[in-house]
């Protein structure tokens, strides 16, 4: 098992597809049935060729129409039930292959939920993201395709050969030039396309990875005028991609060349000891033409076996990299909270990303029950990632969150949930409805207390208004929610949690005045009576606050009331006064992205 640091592993070759089979085996019957079905349009898929020999010598020999007509229906009745069966068998496989990807796909979303929230962050989201998406996608496609094919394949292999032979011998002689030929173009070509496609895949996922990050950094790009450098990042990887599939897909039509030069030399063969036969009277025309059209046939199907091979050589890096998923650890965190939940502290926290500087520097700050403490300062001044680490989401390179004593890092994911919960501007809406959307945070919650919650944060008007009220369907594939409603279901979810801690980083951003309102209305509702660490990029959010906390390039520099802050004529009292000088239009709040890419 390989992997690089910034992605999940990838499986080796047998567990991959050990893995896969382990899904068709509970689908074996719909399978089998593919698979019989396919065999029967295989077998029947010869009869054209010998009917049409038949009629060949009947027409030199004088025979009636009657003769010709019944061949003809013979031809077509083989013909109609060769496709009925291939339609079939291509269902049946179908049915086997699209649940059991379906539920490989199911296992690994479930193995990820289940891994460490560290862990996860500190994994390139668009590896994932490609994983279960692109490669999910492609597995799927190439089982229902290549199944059929090689089974078909082989069985118009096996098929035709012997009857060559039935024919005539000698012409069966010929038609096994093709054998050598095509084993020496599959010898050429898979040593030289495994490692190709599994490069390919990878370089997609790390494709993905940066349309990922462009996207979501997107406001900060702006801010900061970084288009050409964010579209240069895009782009080298799209041409890395590129120039992947460019050299995979050279090998291919270097392997398609050899098959042709296979199909001229093996044809050529048959056809010249055909002529030899007829010449001296020891095969009928009609004997010749069927062994060509038998060797013919074979063109599609051993074009599309060998082909067959390329689809599973992308398949097979494709199933790798998903299955790659499973194979990174969990890390059993069983710790309990205590009972003292009195204060939420970062002892001497430190943290940076990869081989860069500090982006928080020797940080201790504790944040006691029932206090709201404001986190501001410029972007890039380790906020985020300070209050990422609080939640118990980032894992600092130094020092330790603790909560009533017990460090955040030994506490069970869930039950850390329970306690602490990290709120972002990016509030993402679930597919489902209103209700399944909420019930995330509390299975058990009856209407009522959904309602409750969506009323307490301002959301209970709208909700009622939709046609099924909380029974509404929402997220993928329906009318989109706005980024006020959805955060105000984020929102709502925490009061389910009822946990002791919030950390609001950007909850309330809303570009327009009114939205930012009724967040900041939603907001106020869910830190009362909690302690709370608002990352506060409008500062009139850290005015209300029980403590301001100013940071500048990771370390805390100032702290106390907004009065005395301003009083102190310091770093916040200079952002205050340039806050108040600002047009309207201007401390309207707008999304940034994250500190860390700033930093």
């Amino acid at each position: 098992m390989t992997g690089s640091p910034a992605g999940f592993p990838v499986a080796g070759e047998r567990r991959a597809w050990s893995q896969l089979a382990a899904h068709v085996g509970a689908r074996r019957t719909a399978l089998l049935a593919g698979m019989l079905c396919t065999l029967g349009a295989s077998l029947l898929a010869v009869v054209p060729a010998f009917a049409v020999g038949a009629l060949i010598d009947a027409a030199r020999e004088g025979a009636s129409t009657s003769v010709a007509l019944r061949l003809g229906g013979v031809i077509a009745g083989a013909a109609l039930v060769g496709a009925l069966l291939t339609l079939l068998g291509r269902r049946f496989v179908a049915d086997a292959a699209e649940p059991a990807v379906g539920a490989l796909r199911e296992q690994v979303i479930d193995h990820v939920l289940g891994l460490d929230t560290v862990d996860v962050e500190r994994r390139d989201p668009g590896d994932l993201v490609s994983r279960v998406a692109d490669d999910a996608r492609l597995v799927a496609g190439s089982f229902a395709d290549v199944v059929p094919t090689v089974l078909a394949a082989a069985t118009a292999v096996v098929v035709t050969l012997p009857g060559l032979f039935a024919v005539d011998w000698r012409l069966g002689l010929a038609g096994l030039v093709a054998v050598p030929m095509y084993a020496q173009s599959l010898r050429w070509y898979l040593p030289r396309s495994a490692p190709l496609y599994a490069a390919q895949r990878t370089a997609i996922g790390a494709q993905a990875s940066r349309l990922l990050e462009a996207a979501q950094a997107e406001p900060t790009v702006r801010a900061f005028g970084r288009w050409d450098a964010s579209r240069d990042r895009v782009g080298s990887a799209s041409r890395e991609a590129r120039d992947h599939a460019n050299v995979v897909y050279r090998v291919l039509t270097g392997l398609f060349a050899r098959n042709n030069r296979a199909e001229f030399v093996v044809m050529a063969a048959i056809l010249a000891v055909g002529f030899v036969l007829v010449d001296r009277d020891a095969v009928t025309l009609g004997g010749v033409a069927t062994a060509a059209l038998l060797y013919h046939r074979l063109f599609n199907p051993l074009n599309a076996l060998v082909g067959s091979f390329d689809d599973v050589q992308e398949a097979s890096a494709a199933l790798a990299r998903l299955v790659g998923v499973l194979d990174a650890p969990r890390t059993r965190r069983s710790g309990a909270l205590p009972a003292d939940r009195s204060a939420l502290v970062a002892h001497d926290v430190s943290h940076r990303y990869g081989p860069g500087p500090l982006v928080v520097d020797d940080v201790t700050l504790r944040v006691a029950a029932g206090e709201r403490v404001a986190l501001v300062g410029a972007s890039g001044a380790g906020k985020s990632t300070l209050a990422a680490a609080m939640a118990g989401n980032l894992d600092p390179v130094t020092g330790r969150v603790q909560i009533g004593g017990v460090a955040v890092r030994t506490v069970a994911d869930a039950a850390l949930r329970g306690a602490v919960c990290l709120i972002t501007q990016d509030a993402h809406v679930f597919a489902g409805t209103i209700a399944s959307n909420l019930r995330l945070a509390r299975p058990a919650a009856d209407d009522d207390a959904l309602h409750r919650a969506l009323s307490a944060v301002g959301a209970d008007g709208w909700v009622r208004a939709l046609p099924d009220g909380i029974g509404t369907p929402v997220g993928s594939g329906e009318p989109p929610l706005g980024p006020v409603e959805a955060q105000q279901l984020a929102l709502a979810r925490v009061l389910l949690v009822d946990p002791a801690f919030v950390i609001l980083d950007e909850a309330a951003a809303e570009r327009d005045v009114d939205g930012a309102r009724t967040l900041e209305r939603a907001v106020e509702q869910v830190v009362r009576g909690r302690g709370a660490l608002v990352v506060a990029h409008r500062l009139s959010q850290a005015r209300d606050a029980d403590r301001i906390v100013v940071m500048e390039r990771g370390r805390i520099v100032e702290t106390g009331t907004h009065e005395r802050l301003v009083t102190a004529d310091g770093p916040y009292a200079r952002m205050w006064r340039a806050w108040g000088a600002a047009p309207a239009r201007h401390r309207t709040p707008s999304p940034t992205a994250n500190e860390e890419a700033d930093a």
